[in-house]
């Protein structure tokens, strides 16, 4: 099973296991919700995926690598406790409770969700020690005397004995408990996650022509050599952060990140050949509609052999995939801003507070409380975080830039006067965002037809390739689901009938070889 795949069955297996009945009770017993073990070589992003499908099922998450652990730090203390048996005091060995279960009840306490997902990283690679234990929590979700709560849903993880010479393999007993998911690195399952992230055009260009690099990994005696799906995106971020600070960048920097010397060197060689073509090819003007850029590109679509039209297809990948990406970065915070300030004005109602300066004070201080408190217990992505704060920062901007242009006081009323104004204010701020992001939406359509009306002229592999690409980048779908483009959307069933041609053609020849 791809990345992708093990995904969508853990949110599966989360809305299963917390669906609950007409009475309350939860409809498969707890008893019967098996922990779901992921297996599967590192750097494909188990971990990465536990966190989004909390995230996407709207439940507390708590992560624990279990190598950092000892026994007593995953399952408490021993201490000793006096208990009468049959008229006999007896001195009984209790435990403290673990670390682990107390940051689930932590999550409970302080986020007021009952439901949330456990996930135990590592699981196969711990102390000696702590195997046993570790075993009975897998098999019985309990930790000495303390079990995990109702209603979480217990996962881990763990890499394949070939990967980690600390792995210790489970029995069968152990493993006719868990609800086993062995995961394999695919590209096809990565690219569209990459799309969406927008991982640098470089990546993506030098992987669609050497897939057999996305993911390798060679042991010997004396070498170990290794390239993940985590080592080409933390690549991916740190070339961008090196284009804006014009910093080189040299085979010896690619290979802090792909661990293989062959491979560093010649995606270090192809990056600096995109970015060469970057220079020449005025893919930002044409995209903008400047004539001469325009016609440039028209030239290389026509008379240039395929592998230019590969980087005239990347580069217009990678600066649409980047206006895709800012665009719904800029429409999520321009909700959040609404957002905001319609929680402002309930919030001074239900509290009371007569001047708005202290309402104002008092909202952000509860709203970032709120925020880490979902930072804490992974019930909000980094990038929602993040987004959040940008938020409360121009929210707090924007209130302070009035109060410095007034030459008076706030009025002490609730939303009249000077309030009202600077409720109009802020809400006028608001509106002027969504206005620039209404013609932002009008420019980027009319960029991304430029582009398909640009590749369609030739009607070539590259047309397809940019095609598919373009849908297959899940920002792209949203964008057009909620802006259609009629042009975009011809091009788009006449590439669904043309892939569904391809796929009958290959069945039909599959089943004449097995005759």
């Amino acid at each position: 099973m791809n990345i992708r795949d093990a995904k969508q069955e853990v949110i599966h297996t989360i809305l299963a296991y917390t669906a609950k009945n007409e009475w309350g009770g939860y409809e498969i017993p707890p008893l019967r919700q098996r922990p779901l073990l992921l297996i599967g070589p590192p750097g494909i992003g188990k971990t990465a995926i536990m966190e989004q499908a909390a995230a996407a099922c709207g439940i507390g998450f708590v992560s624990y690598t279990m190598t950092h652990h000892t026994r007593q730090s995953a399952i408490g203390l021993p201490f000793i406790e006096r208990e009468v048996f049959e008229g006999r005091e007896c001195a009984v060995t209790e435990y403290t409770m673990s670390e682990i279960i107390a940051s689930v009840l932590h999550c409970i306490r302080d986020s007021g969700c009952r439901e949330g997902l456990l996930f135990l990283d590592e699981i196969n690679c711990v102390s000696e020690t702590l195997a046993p234990a570790m075993l009975q929590f897998l098999q019985n979700k309990t930790f000495g005397n303390h079990r995990l709560p109702d209603g979480w849903v217990l996962a881990a993880a763990g890499n394949p004995q070939e990967y980690n010479k600390s792995v210790r393999e489970f029995d069968i007993a152990t493993l006719d408990r868990l609800k086993y998911i062995e995961v394999e690195s695919d590209y096809d399952a990565w690219r569209p996650y990459a799309l969406e992230r927008n991982v640098h055009g470089a990546i993506i260009s030098y992987l669609d022509m050497h897939r057999n690099s996305f993911y390798v990994l060679e042991q010997t005696y004396t070498k170990r050599s290794f390239a993940t799906a985590r080592g080409w995106e933390d690549l991916s971020c740190l070339l961008f952060q090196y284009e804006k600070l014009q910093l080189p960048v040299t085979p010896d920097l690619v290979g802090q990140y792909l661990h293989v010397s062959e491979l560093a060197h010649d995606f270090s060689g192809y990056y600096q050949l995109f970015e060469a073509h970057k220079k020449v090819i005025p893919v930002p003007a044409m995209l903008e509609g400047d004539q001469a850029a325009t016609d440039i590109c028209r030239k290389i679509v026509s008379e240039s052999p395929f592998d230019e039209k590969l980087f005239l297809v990347h580069l217009m990948l990678s600066y649409l995939g980047g206006c895709l990406q800012e665009q719904a970065s800029a429409a999520r915070q321009a909700k959040l801003q609404t957002d905001l300030l319609d929680r402002l004005q309930r919030f001074q109602k239900q509290q009371r507070i007569a001047e708005l300066s202290d309402a104002m004070s008092a909202f952000l201080k509860k709203e970032r409380e709120v925020l880490a408190v979902r930072k804490e217990h992974g019930l909000s992505s980094e990038r929602e975080i993040q987004e959040m704060q940008q938020a409360l920062y121009e929210l707090q901007t924007n209130f302070y830039e009035y109060k410095a242009n007034q030459s008076g006081h706030i009025i002490n009323q609730n939303i009249c006067g000077e309030d009202r104004n600077l409720y109009e204010e802020i809400r006028n701020a608001v509106l002027e965002r969504e206005k620039a992001l209404a013609l932002n939406t009008a420019h980027l359509l009319e960029m991304t037809e430029r582009g398909v009306s640009l590749l369609a002229e030739s009607d070539g592999p590259e047309f397809t390739l940019f095609l598919s690409s373009l849908f297959q980048n899940p920002l792209a779908c949203e964008f057009f689901r909620k802006n259609p483009s009629p042009l975009c959307e011809q091009y788009r069933k006449r590439l669904n009938l043309q892939t569904r041609e391809k796929e009958l053609r290959e069945k039909l020849l599959n089943n004449d070889r097995k005759k």
